[in-house]
This record gives C-alpha cells, sequence and structure tokens, in this order.
C-alpha cells in the first residue's frame, strides 16, 4: 500500500496513536482541515521519510479529516520537485496543512517560490517540514517514534527558558572536552524555539522537535574550533562519526577541515562555491543550535541528531530565514556532544 510492502505499513500501524498526538497537540488539527502529504518512494531500503508520510496519513484519516498523500522521487541537489506535487501545493486553499515526509529535499517550488516555509507562511499553512530523511534505513523508524512522542508540553517549557537567555545574550562561548572552544556574537539577535508548537496559521518546523538555535551577529561573528564528534552532513547525507573531525573558524568562516571523512565535507563545500552566485559565503557559520529532546538518540539522520538532548550543532551556509544576514545555496549541520554553555560568560544548565 501507498509504496509500502506489508511488513512496513503493520509497523507504522503499531505507532498511528503518536502520529495523531502530532496531529492534536503539535498542528491544533481541526475537523475542516484539508491535510495535504508529500513524501517520495525512498531508495533501497532507505523507507524512513514514506513510512513516516504514511503514519499521519493514517492518522489523519482515522480522525475523519480530507487528507491526501501523494509521492514523488527522491529529489537531490537543484532538482525540481515533480509536477504533480507543485500542482497540489497550487489548488490547496489558504490556512490549511501541509506535511513533508521527504527523503533528502522537496526540490525546486517553480512558481510556489523559493522556499517551502515561505510559501507556508503566505499562504498560511500549519505545516511539519521533515527533509533529509533517506539517511537511515526503516529499522530507525522506532527510534524516530522515540523522539516524536516527547512530553510537549515539558519540552516548550524548556525550550521557550533557553530562547529567553538566547535572547538576551551578547556573546555565547561552547567548550567541550574534546577540544571545542567557539564564541558567537548574537548581540541584537533572536533564538527561534523549534519544540513542535504550530497551531498558529503560518507556523511550523520539524518533526522530530527539540532544539533552539539563533544566528550569529553579521557575517565575522564566529571564531575558535568545533570538534564534531557526533555527526557530519554532506551532499551524500548525514554521516554518523567514528572518529571527530576538527573544523576551524576565523571570522565567521572555515579556514580548515581536519579529519573529514573520505573529504566529503569538502567536496559538498567545494561542489556548492561553483553553484553559488557569492561562493565566499558558502563557508561562513550561519547557525549555534542547542538540542533538547531528552527521546531522541543519534542514529546519523540530520533531523534527529541536532534535537538530541546533550548536543549542540553549528550549521555552514545560509540563515537569512530565521533572521541572520546570510544567503548561500547551504545549510548544513554539523553535531557535536556534551557542550558547555556559556551565556556572557555564565554556564547554563540545558539538561
Amino acid at each position: 500500500m501507498l509504496g509500502l510492502d506489508k511488513q512496513l505499513t503493520e509497523k507504522v500501524d503499531k505507532h498511528i496513536s503518536k502520529f495523531s498526538k502530532i496531529l492534536k497537540s503539535c498542528l491544533k488539527i481541526k475537523k475542516e482541515d484539508d491535510v495535504l502529504i508529500i513524501s517520495d518512494y525512498g531508495e533501497g531500503d532507505k523507507q524512513l521519510a514514506a513510512m513516516m508520510g504514511y503514519g499521519y496519513y493514517q492518522a489523519a484519516l482515522k480522525k475523519g479529516l480530507k487528507a491526501r498523500i501523494i509521492f514523488q522521487d527522491v529529489k537531490k541537489g537543484f532538482m525540481h520537485a515533480d509536477e504533480n506535487v507543485i500542482r497540489e501545493l497550487e489548488v490547496i486553499e489558504n490556512n490549511q496543512v501541509v506535511i513533508l515526509s521527504i527523503s533528502n529535499k522537496l526540490g525546486r517550488m517553480k512558481g510556489m517560490g523559493k522556499s517551502f516555509r515561505t510559501y507556508c507562511r503566505d499562504r498560511g499553512h500549519r505545516y511539519i517540514s521533515a527533509t533529509g530523511l533517506g539517511g537511515t534505513s526503516a529499522g530507525t523508524f522506532d527510534l524516530f517514534m522515540e523522539a516524536v512522542n516527547t512530553n510537549y508540553g515539558r519540552m516548550q517549557r524548556k525550550g521557550r527558558k533557553l530562547k529567553r537567555i538566547l535572547d538576551k545574550a551578547k556573546e555565547i562561548r561552547i567548550k567541550t572536552e574534546q577540544g571545542t572552544d567557539v564564541t558567537f556574537d548574537v548581540r541584537l539577535k533572536k533564538a527561534i524555539a523549534n519544540v513542535g508548537a504550530y497551531g498558529e496559521a503560518g507556523e511550523g518546523g520539524n518533526i522530530p522537535a527539540g532544539e533552539v538555535y539563533i544566528p550569529p551577529r553579521g557575517l565575522e561573528g564566529v571564531e575558535g574550533t568545533v570538534i564534531i564528534d557526533g555527526s557530519v552532513r554532506c551532499d551524500d547525507g548525514t554521516i554518523k562519526l567514528k572518529e571527530p573531525m576538527t573544523l576551524v573558524i576565523a571570522k565567521g568562516r572555515i579556514i580548515k577541515i581536519e579529519g573529514d571523512p573520505n573529504g566529503l565535507l569538502e567536496k559538498t563545500l567545494v561542489r556548492r562555491e561553483d553553484r553559488a552566485k557569492f561562493p565566499e559565503r558558502v563557508r561562513l557559520i550561519g547557525e549555534l543550535g542547542i538540542g533538547i529532546n531528552p527521546g531522541a538518540v543519534l542514529v546519523g539522520s540530520s533531523i534527529l541528531d541536532e534535537k538530541v538532548l546533550g548536543t549542540a550543532h553549528i550549521a555552514i551556509g545560509s540563515n537569512y530565514w530565521f533572521g541572520g544576514d546570510i544567503r548561500t545555496v547551504v545549510h548544513i549541520d554539523q553535531v557535536f556532544l556534551n557542550p558547555q554553555i556559556f551565556v556572557d560568560g555564565k554556564e547554563i544548565k540545558v539538561q
């Protein structure tokens, strides 16, 4: 059914109540809502995106909602979304619910705009954007569902408290026993609490949720060294690291990479520089994020790894859509473990 074999659909069916929880608790679903779910067929045993999409679809049907799910081929690089996807995004009425459950990317939206987030905000859709699910096999499904099935009220209180602290910050310093020591100038910047609260028109974000993130000030507001010992995101997907990777950052820019597995991150950045109108922006650091989801574990999928309580991450590239000053062709998260977080010289505890 819907591109999944019986064994996988039966596995998903056991978790339908958790998908219903997302519709109720996060999206504040209403009987009159039209729910559009966009997924893809995956590749080989990489069926996680289709499984998650199917779960939302079945949960919506059980609630008696008008729901439909559409599939496309897996999109990479600068490919366009399939015509059937574009058509559905064009015809759905404003102020509805759109759920992405995608192995890599949605793809370019042609006349619908450059950004799925902007499209949803402009049309008043509540939305879930779950991209990059293709790096792990269907065997990680249960781990994703543990992260999905969190206590949202508790996580929202934790995330909003952390956001208030970061909103007032001038400088954030992160240290780890592995050797990370990096500072972020965040004067006048505001943090975003991605805590699964998507109940108002135009609101949305990731599921699994559970991070608080902030852009640095300007283009040169990051200095130091980051030891990536969680996972690295590159064009080939997300890789759970066996050995740490070092990023040296000066005036906001990566100037040296050491321990890059098979040179995958460097190759990714070179490819993006070749495509970029302003290649000098590609290696800029655009985000500091802090994971706060107690049910999430590191699996080698950025959308889950960056939510793990007890991790932090930096993103390379764009940040303009959440209040930053960088526009470029890449945004890729790099996750590291056990951060000590200092805000204006005072250590704060997230646990």
